[in-house]
């Protein structure tokens, strides 16, 4: 009877020990989803893993969302806005969060290992030589380098999901940065299918940052400490899933908040849904950004043909916008809150031939810019092997 009565004490006290662990993220107390294969848990708002970053311990979570304004600029048609609307809204409607908490998604060990493998492979050896990682191609708009600070960027993003193995990864995204080498501040977000760091062939909402050109700091989504998530559904790592071959579209937006110079992430385009935001705490050079850019990213491991971007279809110069992968609606947010569109300085680059991928970007005038936003882009291709 006493040796049951020690293995009852035993187990309870192992059960103490699993909720006091639970507790600290306030999962204990709440509930998990599951969303296309992904388990999500509702956290406590307050005890979210971004505040285990050493420069958080005293953060407060900022509630003042007045700089995430409505813009006064051209709006797309009512239908693509029905549609983003929609897309918007299914992204959460399976998880249900009590309210005081977020969801996050569950990471595995996995993950975590390929994301600190990531970040390592983007270093240098004490040799000066680059570590073995990803070969990648990539095609962007960008602004011309000025002493020009900027405070965000918005675009609309075509939805597509490239066809990609498991060793291959697609992106299309937006660069915030500032900085070089080892002084680089960098918000990339988007959309990814990557098979490799997030177990399927899904189109997701991506993030990836670092403060010091990943010698030491960032990582994808919320792999690691640092982005504070305040939305009770949307969530990095949430997937778009496209009704068409030719993809919808949705806006992204990354802003600064001019008081608190923390990075937002919203949704959205007339009625912007803030997701969460980077604390200016994480980030060094980053107090505005000299540098934005527009784009897509495609990579494949060594001796592996390139995958392809977009929706794997090249932009032609008749501009079938409908027929490739495409942004529109190209703004950047000024110093005073105010956005304006790319203007004809916007420069485009491309790393490899225009057989493989290719970019197109155009500013139309006052007849075409119902169809195609003022400005915007098509850009993409089939890959293969690239040189």
């Amino acid at each position: 009877m006493a040796y049951l009565k020690s293995i009852l004490v035993g187990i309870l006290m192992i059960l103490v020990l699993c909720l006091s662990v639970l507790s600290k993220y306030g999962v204990g107390k709440n509930c998990t989803n599951t969303k296309k294969g992904d388990t999500i848990d509702c956290i406590d708002i307050y005890k979210q893993p971004a505040f285990d970053h050493p420069l958080l311990k005293d953060h407060k979570i900022c509630w003042n969302l007045n700089f995430i304004r409505k813009q006064n600029i051209s709006k797309i048609e009512s239908s693509d806005t029905k549609a983003s609307s929609e897309q918007i809204h299914q992204l959460g409607k399976e998880i249900v969060c009590p309210v005081g908490t977020v969801p996050i998604r569950r990471t595995t060990k996995r993950e975590l290992i390929f994301s600190n493998l990531l970040r390592k492979n983007k270093q240098n050896d004490t040799n000066g030589k680059l570590l073995l990682r990803m070969n990648h191609h990539y095609v962007s708009v960008e602004t011309p380098y000025t002493y020009t600070v900027y405070n965000g960027a918005i675009a609309s993003f075509g939805i597509h999901t490239p066809s990609v193995t498991p060793d291959q990864y697609s992106t299309s995204q937006m660069w915030i940065q500032n900085g070089v080498g080892h002084a680089t501040n960098s918000i990339e977000a988007g959309w990814a299918v990557y098979p490799e760091l997030f177990g399927d062939h899904n189109t997701r909402i991506f993030s990836q940052w670092t403060a010091d050109g990943y010698i030491s700091t960032g990582c994808f989504n919320t792999m690691c400490t640092g982005f504070v998530q305040i939305h009770s559904q949307i969530l990095f790592g949430a997937a778009l899933n496209p009704l068409t071959p030719y993809g919808k579209e949705v806006f992204f937006s990354v802003i600064m908040d001019e008081d608190t110079k923390s990075w937002w992430f919203c949704i959205g385009n007339e009625h912007k849904t803030p997701i969460g935001y980077w604390p200016s705490e994480i980030f060094i050079y980053l107090p505005g950004a000299s540098l934005i850019r527009f784009g897509g990213i495609a990579g494949a491991m060594p001796n592996t043909p390139s995958p392809p971007m977009g929706n794997g279809n090249l932009p032609t110069e008749d501009y079938k916008m409908e027929s490739t992968g495409f942004m529109r609606f190209l703004q950047v947010v000024e110093v005073n809150g105010d956005t304006r569109y790319f203007g004809n300085s916007a420069i485009t680059q491309k790393d490899t031939s225009a057989d493989c991928y290719d970019i197109i970007f155009r500013k139309y005038g006052y007849w075409k810019r119902r169809k195609h936003g003022y400005n915007s882009m098509i850009f993409g291709g089939p890959g293969g092997n690239c040189p």
